[in-house]
C-alpha cells in the first residue's frame, strides 16, 4: 500500500534511451552507436565494473552524492595526480560512496585522456564539464542496472580490464 508498481520495460527503454541522448550531448560523439560502443569498450566497462563489484552491487539503493562536490573532487584529483584514485589497486577499506563515484570518474577520464577520446586542451578548457558529463554517465549505467537487474551479485562482475 503507497507504493508504486515498477515502471514497466518499455517506460525504462524510453528513460535510458532519451538519458543518452542527454549525454551525447556532453560527450563527443556523433551518434548514439559510438557513444553505446564506447560504454561497452575497455575504457568505460572496467571501471565500471570496478565499481560494481566494490561499493553499487552491495549498495545499490545509495544516495547519490552531490554531483558539484564529487565533480570538484574528481577534477582536482586529476589535476593533482594524487594516487589515492588514481593507483592500480588502492585500499578502499574507509571510502565514501563519494569516494566510490570520484574513482570511477577519475579512472574513466584518465583512461580516455591516454586513449585520445579528451586532449589536454579540452581538459584545460572544459575539465569541470568533462567530469561533469562522465558523473551522468555513471548516472545512466546505474540507472540501466536497476532497470535491467544486473548488477545483482557484485561477485559476478569482471574485474577491471588494463589493456590499449
Amino acid at each position: 500500500m503507497g507504493q508504486q508498481p515498477p515502471p514497466s520495460a518499455s517506460g525504462a527503454v524510453r528513460l535510458a534511451s532519451q538519458h543518452e541522448r542527454l549525454i551525447l550531448e556532453l560527450l563527443p560523439f556523433q551518434d548514439i552507436r559510438q557513444f553505446q560502443d564506447w560504454l561497452n569498450g575497455v575504457y568505460v566497462r572496467g571501471s565500471w565494473s570496478e565499481f560494481l563489484r566494490d561499493f553499487h552491487g552491495a549498495h545499490p539503493l545509495a544516495a547519490e552524492p552531490d554531483k558539484s562536490t564529487t565533480v570538484q573532487k574528481a577534477r582536482d584529483a586529476i589535476q593533482s595526480r594524487g594516487a589515492q584514485y588514481l593507483m592500480h589497486n588502492p585500499d578502499k577499506a574507509a571510502w565514501t560512496a563519494e569516494d566510490h563515484h570520484v574513482r570511477f570518474l577519475v579512472a574513466v577520464i584518465s583512461d580516455n585522456m591516454l586513449a585520445g577520446l579528451w586532449s589536454d586542451r579540452d581538459w584545460k578548457k572544459n575539465g569541470l564539464a568533462v567530469c561533469g558529463a562522465v558523473f551522468e554517465v555513471l548516472v545512466f549505467l546505474k540507472a540501466t542496472d536497476a532497470a535491467s537487474g544486473e548488477g545483482a551479485d557484485p561477485a559476478a562482475a569482471d574485474p577491471p580490464r588494463y589493456e590499449a
